[in-house]
């Protein structure tokens, strides 16, 4: 039996796998076993699959497996929607309501600065834990409902792998993503580069995706898809992204990224499979004035490599 959210016993708090896989990489979650049962009053091990997978095959995402025994009240067990509701404070006031019926996920391009913030980090299950998790149940971030669940996203990653995630359920036609106060359908935020002409882009980011060339440069790695875009006159232009060592280091799971890219480049052919955020800009090179097409990568959030293609076969 799988699940959206599990309490983690490192952390003390509820978290989807999403945000644990991130925990996991960035050295506060060290034990892929060390969660229970959200459900009230139930101590059933939880374990977070693939939660080690540094090559990040989302084909098979990070998911929460159930183990052992329900207790008699858990509403896992009883097949009952659970009682950890989101509850968001109204604008102007301090009366608070629960979130609607929703397929909605929020797509931030900035985490807050507690992102990363947890208490000192515990490996057993103390005497007190249904206490302290019935404490942070009252004050829990997410929104469980039998059609899935909000949470707020951060990354291209979480993204790519929420998208696959609703893709294999076949929910993904009916659900919405929410990015800066607009809604767009979780299909369309996403868009293969493949010659396209440049002026008909959308105006607004969204995520590109494709095969690329990652090579290994001074002071980071030069990333150039294998596919162009098209100028006005017909001509393709070259399509590239530089993801900076100095990025990397200040990067809160770099870890993951160094293990991934690294090994990338260095294959004999370094080829991967890419996620950017954002919006193409045309330049023009000031020694030979020749055209190219860029991303301008600030936040490594907003990109994703892997060393294969996870999204799912057209039939």
């Amino acid at each position: 039996m799988s699940l959206d959210v599990a309490y983690s016993l490192e952390i003390e708090d509820f978290i989807d796998a999403d945000k644990a896989y991130e925990f996991y990489w960035s050295g506060l979650i060290t034990n892929k076993k060390a969660f229970i049962c959200p459900g009230d009053n139930c101590n059933a091990q939880v374990t977070c699959a693939n939660i080690d997978e540094e090559t990040h095959n989302m084909r098979v995402v990070p998911h929460f497996r159930v183990y052992g025994d329900h207790g008699e009240n858990c509403e896992v067990f009883n097949k009952v929607p659970l009682k950890i509701l989101e509850v968001i404070t109204s604008e102007g006031n301090n009366d608070k309501k629960s979130v609607d019926l929703s397929v909605v996920d929020s797509f931030f391009l900035t985490r807050p600065d507690s992102y990363y913030d947890v208490k000192d980090k515990k490996n057993n299950i103390e005497e007190d834990v249904s206490e302290k998790r019935s404490y942070k149940s009252k004050s829990i971030e997410y929104n469980i409902k039998q059609t899935g669940f909000i949470s707020s996203i951060y990354s291209v990653r979480t993204t790519v792998s929420r998208f696959l995630r609703y893709s294999a359920d076949r929910t993904v036609g009916n659900r919405i993503i929410n990015i800066s106060g607009s809604s767009i359908p979780y299909p369309s935020f996403f868009k293969l580069i493949w010659e396209q002409d440049f002026e008909s882009l959308p105006d607004h980011s969204l995520i590109y995706y494709g095969w690329a060339y990652v090579d290994r440069h001074e002071n980071g790695y030069k990333v150039k898809f294998k596919k162009r875009l098209k100028n006005k006159l017909g001509v393709l232009l070259p399509v590239t992204l530089f993801i900076g060592d100095k990025l990397i280091e200040k990067y809160p799971i770099k870890k993951l990224v160094t293990k991934r890219i690294s090994s990338i480049s260095s294959m004999s052919k370094p080829t991967a499979f890419v996620f950017i955020y954002g919006k193409p800009r045309l330049y023009k090179s000031p020694t030979t004035s020749k055209e190219y097409i860029n991303f301008d990568l600030y936040n490594l959030d907003m990109v994703d490599v892997n060393k294969d293609s996870p999204m799912p076969k057209k039939k």
